[in-house]
């Protein structure tokens, strides 16, 4: 009996599947058979209103492989969302997000999406995945379930990302295509930082821009790397960025939660968010620390192993990571200062200049 039967009942129509390639950009569409703890959207697929939430599509594969792209998103909307999940203490502040993605109920891929403060407002962030699925992962039913959860953090990064990561983020587009259809490089291949982070091997904070495509500012001191290689190597930009602004809180009095306290709210988080920025732009305290004095380390985002680690300074403002591991799934490299303790309003920063694998 295949899966999808269970869900039928007499009175349901049979919907039909997907041909590939396809692009799902619609919650509302037919296809889209499931949503758990998963919003469905009209021009997006739909937003996770969990600690997880997965979303099911039927689609016709003819027992080929199937390439998955998955465009994911961080705007206030989902701020919003994990501080009503969350319930932020007063001072808290926005941590990036280091997402899970899974297909089939197994750990593809991971994405590292993080806003980061503007003069006015937050800009946001989109984060993109791909993965290949084999010819006999999608079943005869053609279910095609996508999840985004929390991944297991190493203990050396779990106090500077953020907890219930997957809750309010945007699923804006799947894209499925024949794997046989697309590229398939044979070699060593070399990217560009946001040509990496386009194709979802690295991801360091995530893309700008409307449709997910400009690099922005560099916003964290970490990178996912989900490149398939048992060596990768990372030529990062070590900068300083500004401390994350407070976490939105969802207001606790009634009268705040009226048209003219929400505007007063709105008009004093744009205050301290340029204060905030005016005050890194200003600091005298804001030097760029020297790569030869970072901790570089790197973990398995699937099994938790740390993962050997080389770092070398190319430049004043460069730093060549090479990464080892024994066994497949996303790694998470973490940069740290020997004493973090002495920055106040900035924090260390990186930005992928180049990878190589």
């Amino acid at each position: 009996m295949a899966i999808g039967s269970w869900f039928a009942t007499e009175f349901d129509d049979p919907v039909p599947a997907r041909d590939l390639p396809a692009v799902f950009t619609s919650g509302g569409d037919p296809e889209v058979l499931v949503a758990d703890r998963f919003s469905r959207g009209v021009a997006i697929v739909g937003r996770v209103q969990a600690a997880s939430g997965a979303v099911v599509l039927k689609v016709r594969t003819d027992g080929r492989a199937v390439r998955v792209r998955v465009n994911l998103h961080v705007d206030s909307a989902t701020q919003a969302a994990w501080s009503g999940a969350g319930a932020p203490a007063r001072g808290v502040r926005e941590l990036p997000r280091l997402i899970m993605v899974r297909a089939q109920a197994t750990a593809r891929a991971a994405v590292l999406i993080s806003r980061h403060r503007g003069r006015v407002r937050m800009v946001e962030a989109h984060g993109w995945v791909e993965f290949d699925l084999g010819a006999d992962e999608v079943g005869a039913d053609g279910l095609l379930v996508i999840e985004l959860a929390d991944a297991a953090l190493p203990p050396w990064s779990a106090s500077s990302l953020s907890p219930l990561s997957a809750v309010g983020v945007r699923i804006n587009q799947v894209e499925l295509a024949p794997a046989e259809d697309a590229d398939q490089p044979t070699g060593s291949r070399r990217l560009t930082g946001a040509s990496a982070q386009l194709a979802g091997v690295v991801s360091a904070g995530g893309l700008v821009g409307a449709r997910g495509l400009g690099e922005g500012q560099p916003r964290s001191r970490f990178v996912v790397v989900n490149a398939d290689s048992a060596e990768v190597r990372c030529r990062l930009r070590i900068t300083a960025a500004s401390t994350p602004p407070a976490a939105f809180r969802h207001p606790s009095h009634a009268w705040l939660r009226r048209r003219r306290g929400q505007t007063v709210l709105k008009a004093l988080r744009v205050a301290r968010r340029g204060a905030g920025y005016a005050l890194f732009a200003a600091s005298p305290f804001t030097r760029t620390p020297r790569p030869d004095q970072l901790v570089v380390r790197a973990a398995s985002l699937v099994d938790g192993a740390d993962c050997r680690v080389g770092a070398t300074a190319a430049a004043d403002d460069l730093l060549d990571v090479l990464i080892e591991r024994t066994s497949p799934g996303p790694v998470l490299i973490g940069l740290a200062e020997p004493d973090p303790t002495r920055r106040r309003v900035s924090d260390l920063a990186c930005q992928v200049v180049e990878v190589q694998w």
